[in-house]
């Protein structure tokens, strides 16, 4: 039996054996897992805590109102980063008052450690819970850090001490869409700036305008402030609510101990935001053009009196429409027109915009050159804007009468109208005639011998005055007076001639479009032996009326016409060339201006 005890006893031992060793490799695997577990946290750890150690972000205060700011501090390793942080996500709910860098660098036990700071002074934009986001710093970032900001106390203000503050207004508090708000902000201090700015209001779908400035003092329970007032003009584009966001003042003021090397300290104050309805157009307004305002009216002048106008003559019309509460370029094109006896040439529209000590915020300009063409009756038709005034709440329309002008035939066309004739005799005697036929007939002897003599008086001073004139005009012409009392005139193609040379030489000179139009016309009156405007000119011979309108267009509509006088001059010799004029015989008026 011991063989076999001796043999269990062995078994025991190998098994034993056998257990230890696998309990032996167990732990070792555990302990082996274990400690890569734990190096591979440290190893995620380290850059973590590395970054935080190396590149840090911090504020001065986490709490602050809407009227506050605070510092936000960035603080990186100099070996690890040399660049610039970009703190652009910043902008999207603060305003960045300043920024200040600086370097540190310390020695300890012989080991050099170099760092740079970032200090940016901010405000916030708006109340509530603000986030200051992860700012980059080369392969490092900060933190994500929050800030709360409570509402501004506004009741501290003024009453009790407060040395700068602001205030703001729009009125009305509904208005139409594109229709006038006046938004005023003031700025109340009660100590000297050093330096200070405030933003300009910027509104989603509206157009604003500067209006104003003003500085004055004024007393607010007991104490003295400075006031600076600014005034815009805000025109909303849509309708539906509109919201003026609040202005923020930047001013640095003295510290509490000034001295020379004390920059002052930051003072940064907010004005209200403004929420208002803004109503469409209403349904009782049956104009084209939206139109609203305060006044609107339409007026005209002239550029000399058109009750004098004679055919030819140029004579510049402007219509403008002035309106307060709307701007220039608000204001509509006035309605075209035509006239059969005239001319038109309008110019370009001109824009103003007036301050607010001007009667019109907004005034449109419209002229019109008018050349008559015929005599008689001008009609300029009437002229009707439909607007909206504002303050009435009524639909109104703004009238300008219909014009009538009387345009005379004017002396060149009077003297057309009757030929000259070379014998004395007959005005003469059709002048005795009429004369005879107005003289009243009467059965006294006596009053009808006293009107005969008077009568012949009067043709005697007439023939004597007409004999005086055409011996005046033939010493002119250097003509003679030949037996049959004929007047001798110098052949018309000859003046018409010099007329052409004149015409030539201008184009060869590049004359300008004045010394042009006046050849031309000279040239057409010699051509023609009558008196002829420029129009009549082009009216007569087709192959210049191209020229001719073109002229007139440079001169009275301030156009910039271009005009081909190489070509112009071709189209007068074709027109020579092809059409003789008439005699001088039977001219019914010597040239407008003879040869010598």
């Amino acid at each position: 039996m011991r063989p076999i005890k001796h043999g269990l006893v062995a078994l025991n031992k190998i098994n034993t054996g056998t257990s230890m060793h696998v309990h032996q490799v167990g732990f070792r695997q555990i302990k082996a897992a274990t400690l890569g577990i734990l190096l591979l946290s440290l190893l995620c750890w380290v850059p973590s805590a590395f970054a935080e150690t190396n590149v840090r972000a911090s504020v001065d205060r986490q709490q602050i109102s809407s009227e506050e700011t605070f510092t936000l501090s960035l603080v990186a390793d100099s070996i690890l980063f040399s660049g610039e942080p970009d703190v652009s996500a910043l902008e999207k709910d603060f305003h960045i008052i300043n920024r200040q860098q600086s370097s540190r660098t310390n020695i300890i036990n012989g080991k050099v450690n170099s760092s740079r700071q970032w200090d940016y002074t901010l405000a916030p934009k708006r109340e509530g819970t603000l986030t200051i986001p992860a700012i980059p710093m080369g392969k490092f970032q900060t933190r994500a850090l929050t800030i709360s900001v409570d509402k501004a106390n506004r009741q501290t203000r003024g009453a009790n001490g407060d040395s700068v503050y602001l205030e703001s207004d729009v009125t009305p508090r509904s208005a139409y869409v594109q229709a006038e708000l006046q938004y005023t902000v003031k700025i109340f201090t009660s100590i000297n700036f050093l330096d200070a700015s405030l933003e300009a209001p910027e509104v989603e779908n509206a157009v604003v305008e500067a209006t104003g400035e003003q500085r004055y003092q004024t007393l607010v329970d007991g104490r003295y402030y400075q006031v600076i007032e600014r005034r815009y003009s805000i025109y909303p584009q849509t309708s539906g609510e509109l919201s003026i966001p609040a202005l923020t003042l930047q001013a640095r003021v003295e510290g509490y101990r000034p001295s020379m090397l004390d920059p002052g300290r930051l003072v940064v104050k907010r004005s209200q935001e403004h929420h208002l309805n803004i109503k469409p157009p209403p349904a009782e307004f049956k104009g084209a053009v939206w139109l609203p305002a305060k006044k609107l009216a339409l007026a005209e002048s002239w550029s000399k009196d058109p009750d004098g106008i004679q055919i030819g003559d140029s004579i510049t019309r402007t219509v403008n429409i002035q309106a307060k509460g709307l701007l220039g370029s608000q204001l509509p094109a006035l309605p075209t027109y035509t006239l059969s006896k005239a001319k038109l040439y309008p110019d370009q529209a001109k824009i103003e915009q007036g301050d607010e000590q001007s009667e019109w915020s907004g005034v449109r300009s419209e002229s019109v050159a008018i050349i008559p063409t015929v005599a008689g009756e001008l009609v300029l038709p009437e002229v009707r804007i439909p607007w909206w005034n504002t303050t009435t709440n009524k639909a109104e329309v703004a009238v300008l009468p219909e014009r009538r002008i009387t345009v005379a035939p004017g002396m060149l066309n009077n003297v057309n109208s009757t030929p000259l004739n070379t014998s004395n005799s007959a005005p003469n005697q059709s002048l005795a005639s009429n004369l005879a036929e107005n003289t009243p007939a009467t059965t006294s002897s006596a009053e009808q011998t006293t009107a005969n003599t008077r009568l012949w008086m009067v043709i005697a001073a007439l023939c004597l005055s007409n004999i005086g004139f055409a011996l005046a005009w033939l010493r002119s012409r250097n003509g003679a007076i030949n037996a049959n009392n004929s007047v001798s005139v110098k052949p018309e193609n000859e003046s018409e001639a010099a007329a052409f040379s004149k015409l030539k030489k201008c184009v060869q000179a590049n004359a300008d479009a004045s010394s042009l139009r006046g050849a031309l016309v000279n040239w057409g009156q010699c051509y023609y032996q009558q008196a002829l405007s420029l129009s009549q000119l082009g009216a007569r011979a087709k192959e210049l009326e191209h020229y001719c309108q073109a002229l007139d267009a440079q001169l009275f509509a301030g156009r910039d016409a271009k005009i081909d006088a190489k070509a112009l001059l071709d189209a007068v010799k074709k027109l020579r060339a092809t059409k003789q004029p008439k005699n001088a015989a039977s001219a019914p008026l010597a040239p407008l201006y003879p040869s010598t």
